[in-house]
């Protein structure tokens, strides 16, 4: 198969697509970032750190993932959709086997 690529001037160039993909050709889409977040003593987010400090005003949505359960390294989530006091929304994820926390991009 054979793409043709467009340039300025109406000039054209082919792409030849019957090249093996290197490894590293493709990445995973909306990959969690990680953040720090402050908690509250039950463990819900209160704050996040980006470039300063946001404090969470309003939890919108909670819910939780357990899957895998039977692999070594199990999925264990717990998600928060939340509102911060500039007025972004987010999605939280606190990974539960790890105790991390990571931004999630939709």
């Amino acid at each position: 198969m054979v793409i043709i690529i467009k340039h300025k001037g109406n000039e054209t160039m082919d792409a030849d697509t019957r090249k093996a993909m290197g490894t590293n050709a493709s990445k995973p889409l909306n990959m969690p970032e990680a953040l720090f977040v402050e908690e509250d003593p039950s463990g819900s987010p209160v704050a996040v750190k980006l470039k300063l400090r946001h404090r969470i005003i309003t939890i919108e949505d909670c819910w939780r993932i357990d899957d895998e359960w039977w692999r070594s390294e199990p999925i264990s989530r717990i998600y928060y959709a939340v509102i911060l006091n500039s007025g972004r929304r987010m999605v939280l994820c606190k990974d539960l086997v790890n105790k991390r926390w990571y931004q999630q991009s939709y």
